[in-house]
């Protein structure tokens, strides 16, 4: 398990994660920070709350299975991705709350 610091809208989060998950993780953060931006000049908008909800939004809607497929959609995952990626909503959930 290796500690890395992903930066998030502008917030560090501490994590720690398998070696061969890290660069995910950071192409991950890299995708959320770049909708991010996106959301934040087409919206003209300020508050992060608002601009991760939409990122969160957005990328959760991205390949999102038909409603026939939704059985098997995780089926592929495994289980320390499904963990590492509920890890990672709970802090955006943390972050919503605020």
């Amino acid at each position: 398990m290796e500690t890395i610091r992903l930066n998030i809208a502008g917030r560090e989060y501490p994590l720690r994660a398998p070696a061969s998950e890290v660069e995910n993780l950071r192409r991950a953060a890299a995708t959320i920070n770049d909708q991010y931006d996106v959301f934040k000049a087409q919206f003209n908008a300020e508050d992060p709350v608002d601009l991760l909800a939409m990122t969160a939004l957005h990328l959760a809607t991205l390949g999102q299975p038909k409603d026939q497929d939704k059985a098997a959609s995780t089926e592929h995952i495994p289980e320390a991705t499904r963990e590492r990626m509920a890890e990672i909503s709970t802090h955006l959930k943390h972050l919503l709350e605020v």
